[in-house]
C-alpha cells in the first residue's frame, strides 16, 4: 500500500481525489543532479541537469522559480526552458539566469526555490491514477561581498545559548544555514528537532530533550547537499564553536 507523503511535493491528477492511497509504488523519474543551487553574483547562469530513469516512457517537465513565500516569479529569475519532453533514460539541462537590472541585497544571500515537474504520459487504463511529482530545490543567491571559501564551515559562526530546555541560536553571518539535528555529548546522543534553516541575521528556538551536556554537535548542511556536524563546547548556558 502506497500513501503519498506532504514532504514529496505531490501533485495529483486522479478521477477521485479522495483516493490518497493506492496499491501502487510512486518514485520520482525526473531526477535533478543536485539538492540545492548557489547562484553567485557575477555568473549569467546556472545549469541543472535533469535525468529521466524510466527506461520506458517518456515526460513531460515543467519548470519555475518561486519565492521564500511560495509566490510563483519571473524576476529576477527565470528558468529556460520552462517546459519540456525528456525520453527514456536521457538527460536534459535547465537553465536559471538572473534578469539584468533587478537589485537583490548586496550583505547577505536571498533565497529562492526551484520547482522541477514531471508530467507521465496520458494513461489509457480505465480508472488509472496519474501521478506528477514535483521536486524542490533551494535556489541561494550569493553576492560577491559574502563569497564562502572552499571547505569552509558556516556553523562555527553560529551563537547557542541554553534557555531551559530549548537551545536559541542566532544566525550573526550573512548565509543561510539549514539545522538538520542536534547530538548531545561525547556520546553524541540524537535530540528530535524539526530542520530548519535559519536567515541571515535571524534566530531560531530548538527543544532540547536533554540538558547538562558539556558537547553538543550541530549537524547542518553543505553547499553540496552533504551534512557537516560542527562541535562545540558547552558552558552553563553558552556554547562555543571548537576552535581545534
Amino acid at each position: 500500500m502506497f500513501c503519498l507523503p506532504v514532504s514529496h511535493h505531490l501533485t495529483l491528477r486522479v478521477g477521485l481525489l479522495a483516493a490518497l492511497c493506492a496499491p501502487l509504488l510512486a518514485q520520482a523519474a525526473v531526477v535533478p543532479d543536485r539538492t540545492r543551487v548557489i547562484f553567485e553574483e557575477g555568473s549569467q547562469a546556472v545549469s541543472v541537469t535533469l535525468s529521466n530513469k524510466n527506461p520506458q516512457l517518456p515526460f513531460v517537465v515543467q519548470s519555475w522559480i518561486e519565492d521564500e513565500q511560495g509566490k510563483k516569479i519571473t524576476t529576477p529569475f527565470m528558468v529556460l526552458p520552462p517546459l519540456q519532453r525528456i525520453e527514456p533514460n536521457e538527460r536534459s539541462v535547465v537553465r536559471i539566469v538572473k534578469l539584468p537590472e533587478t537589485a537583490l541585497p548586496a550583505d547577505r544571500e536571498s533565497v529562492f526555490y526551484l520547482n522541477v515537474r514531471e508530467i507521465p504520459p496520458k494513461s489509457e487504463a480505465v480508472n488509472s491514477m496519474q501521478i506528477a511529482l514535483q521536486s524542490k530545490i533551494k535556489l541561494f543567491y550569493r553576492p560577491a561581498s559574502v563569497k564562502r571559501e572552499r571547505g569552509q564551515d558556516l556553523a562555527r559562526g553560529l551563537a547557542l545559548k541554553i534557555d531551559g530546555k530549548q537551545l536559541l541560536i542566532s544566525n550573526p553571518t550573512p548565509f543561510h544555514i539549514t539545522v538538520v539535528g542536534l547530538l548531545a555529548g561525547e556520546q553524541k546522543a540524537k535530540m528530535p528537532v524539526d530542520t530548519v534553516m535559519i536567515a541571515p541575521y535571524g534566530n531560531t528556538r530548538l527543544p532540547l530533550s536533554q540538558t547538562g551536556f558539556q558537547q553538543l554537535r550541530v549537524s547542518n548542511m553543505n553547499d553540496f547537499g552533504g551534512q557537516t556536524d560542527t562541535l562545540f563546547h558547552c558552558t552553563a548556558t553558552v556554547c562555543q564553536a571548537d576552535t581545534q
